[in-house]
């Protein structure tokens, strides 16, 4: 593949980053395996996981079969494991390859709704870290003001931007040391659930059905983690070295996250035993901390602030190069900028105006998950096929040849969105479809994923397309 000259500056820690979507110069192509472990397992080592384990029971689910729905769930993470090893061979953004795809015209479209998506998380991150932090010093005997929460915003906002201008280099290093202290930490606050656990209740819990509730609780698992972190693999792995083994990368994405993501889910499920409103508080976190005794009050809202944190600085860190993918022509520092001052404003609205945000919110991502799932049926197809071993030719990324749209390959991909937002049933958007087993799930996101899939498949079945060199 053709490369860029080497001048760019190295990416080294705690000096911002210059790359932004261009490909990754051969001096800084020095990243392991273990950085990508890291990275991953900081990104889901968050207490907000345990919510999700209370979300499966929430679909009346009984203890093994929530614990069945966890594995199959957090095994979708193995999509961006595998979706990592294009970063190793493109050397540039998720998005940013998907224009061998689509065409550089056709790819603006899945990359405006990566970004809508990133950015969707990172407001929800904003707030919660906000009231998070908010309730930590309310714990320190700090009063509850406007006031407080203004400057619990900032310093959270501040902390999160901040990591995210400085780069890739920052993160990995930020994310290893979180991983170990805030990790430790959020064991620690997992044992003592478990061990404060009524068994008897929890395995009393019936049994739900296998077709409207099983496969929805996974679903909803998968979007919430593999899928919906999909379109930010390569992202993180276009650093790594030529060294690193494509089963050493698939490897440590995909257990890196898996670890604390089952653990945690794990938790979520017992506790949901004692607070079956857990899966639909407004501040999950402040009420998994009513089940602590006070002398972890201070180290679990810690604890959760620093998890928040991590998952807030991947989100804001890819949705800054999503805008450069879709011809924002500023430095990725910049990107960074703007993207915070975005997400800071609907942390503002909802704090201060609205002051609901999870159930729309999350209705709103389901929303954009249809169309997430979709294009990561294709992209992957799409590395399997023609990529893996060919790599990627750098004028179909950045040349004039693969300016317009590819038509079939986009009509793959919005064909099975569309399918999925006709059986979609959430607060967002009612399909005309949703009713039988869809009706009140989150199935929708599946079947985008499978129909996308099959339709792309036969295109390069049938049509062998020749890519220019």
């Amino acid at each position: 593949m053709s490369a860029l000259p080497d001048n760019a500056q190295t990416n080294e820690a705690w000096k911002i980053e210059n790359t932004g979507i261009d490909i990754v110069p051969e001096h800084e192509r020095t990243a392991t395996p273990l950085e990508l472990f890291w990275i991953w397992s900081a990104a889901n080592i968050g207490i907000l996981g345990i919510v999700y384990g209370a979300i499966i029971v929430s679909f009346r689910l009984s203890f093994f079969q929530s614990l069945l729905a966890t594995i199959i769930g957090i095994a979708s993470f193995a999509l961006v494991g595998y979706i990592s090893l294009s970063g190793q061979k493109g050397r540039t953004s998720t998005l940013t390859l998907s224009r061998t795809i689509f065409g550089k015209t056709g790819n603006i479209a899945p990359t405006f709704f990566s970004w809508i998506t990133l950015m969707g998380w990172e407001a929800i991150n904003m707030i919660t870290g906000t009231l998070t932090l908010k309730a930590l010093f309310q714990v320190l005997g700090f009063s509850d003001s406007i006031a407080l929460t203004v400057v619990c915003m900032v310093l959270f906002g501040g902390l999160a931007i901040t990591i995210s201008l400085l780069g890739q280099a920052t993160v990995v290093v930020m994310q290893s040391w979180i991983t170990r202290i805030f990790g430790t930490m959020t064991l620690i606050a997992a044992l003592y659930i478990i061990w404060q656990t009524d068994w008897s209740a929890v395995l009393s819990m019936p049994s739900g059905d296998w077709l409207t509730s099983f496969l929805p609780a996974v679903s909803i698992i998968a979007a919430g983690t593999g899928i919906g972190w999909g379109i930010a693999g390569a992202d993180y792995s276009r650093y790594q070295s030529d060294r690193s083994s494509k089963s050493a990368i698939f490897n440590a994405v995909t257990f890196g996250a898996t670890l604390p993501l089952f653990i945690l889910l794990f938790t979520g499920i017992l506790l949901s035993a004692r607070l079956p409103e857990l899966a639909s508080a407004e501040n999950p976190i402040a009420l998994i901390g009513t089940e602590l005794p006070s002398w972890m009050s201070v180290p679990y809202l810690l604890t959760a602030t620093a998890g928040i944190i991590t998952i807030a600085v991947l989100s804001l860190y890819s949705a800054s190069l999503n805008l450069l993918t879709i011809g924002v022509k500023i430095r990725q520092v910049y990107a960074v900028a703007l993207d915070a001052v975005l997400v800071m404003g609907v942390a503002i609205y909802i704090l201060f105006i609205s002051g609901e945000f999870i159930n729309s919110f999350i209705a709103f991502l389901l929303f954009c998950g249809v169309f997430l799932a979709a294009w990561e049926a294709v992209f992957m197809l799409d590395y399997a096929v023609l990529r893996s071993h060919k790599g990627y030719e750098f004028e179909q990324l950045f040349g004039q040849s693969n300016a317009g749209i590819r038509w079939v390959p986009l009509l793959c991909w919005l064909l099975g969105a569309l399918a999925g937002l006709l059986v979609s049933d959430n607060e967002f958007i009612k399909g005309p479809w949703a009713t039988g087993i869809f009706e009140g799930s989150s199935l929708s996101i599946l079947l985008s994923f499978v129909l996308s899939f099959v339709l792309y498949g036969l295109y390069l079945m049938f049509s062998r397309p020749v890519e220019k060199h």
